[in-house]
């Protein structure tokens, strides 16, 4: 009889262990964050990504304690009540295509940082040749260049998402920086 009881428990506890193995370490659902900014404006977008300098990169969260990339733009739009598609693939497909020279401040810039051939990764233009992004290589919310080193040449397309009615500061010329 208690073998019977010894060989039940042995069944609940591997049962529990592999239950437990089984479940999620990330919470996956896409939070919407609370809209800060009725419009978006140089000031808003400022402001949220003043806010986020140096918060830790952690993939698939989308703040505002931590980030991944797409995280950090999908929050940073839609706290200046802005719709954007979670992950940077789908972001990459929003929006009007620009130029790396007509970038103004506040354009997404997507990048193929694997070499796989498809977008991977996006920032936000700041002007003078850098942006704002969740860096997993440096494992924080950083500010780059594009003006030369490992992204300069791992831009896929760039995108305008904020509405010319609440047209951003231009940035300066490109002509300079390649």
């Amino acid at each position: 009889m208690n073998i019977i009881y010894i060989q039940k428990y042995s069944l609940l506890i591997i049962a529990l262990f592999l239950l437990g193995g089984c479940s999620p370490r990330y919470d996956y659902t896409i939070h919407k964050p609370k809209v800060k900014y009725a419009k978006p404006s140089q000031y808003a977008l400022q402001s949220m990504l003043q806010e986020s300098q140096g918060k830790p990169y952690v993939w698939a969260e989308e703040g505002p304690r931590s980030f991944d990339c797409s995280g950090l733009t999908y929050y940073s739009y839609a706290s200046m009540n802005l719709w954007l598609p979670r992950r940077a693939i789908e972001q990459s497909r929003v929006g009007q295509t620009v130029s790396i020279s007509a970038l103004q401040y506040g354009d997404l810039i997507f990048f193929d940082t694997s070499g796989k051939g498809r977008v991977n990764h996006v920032g936000i233009y700041i002007g003078n040749g850098f942006f704002r992004h969740a860096s997993s290589r440096k494992a924080k919310v950083m500010t780059s260049t594009i003006r030369k080193g490992f992204y300069r040449h791992r831009i896929v397309v760039c995108k305008r998402v904020i509405p010319q009615k609440h047209k951003v500061i231009k940035s300066k010329s490109w002509v300079d920086f390649f």
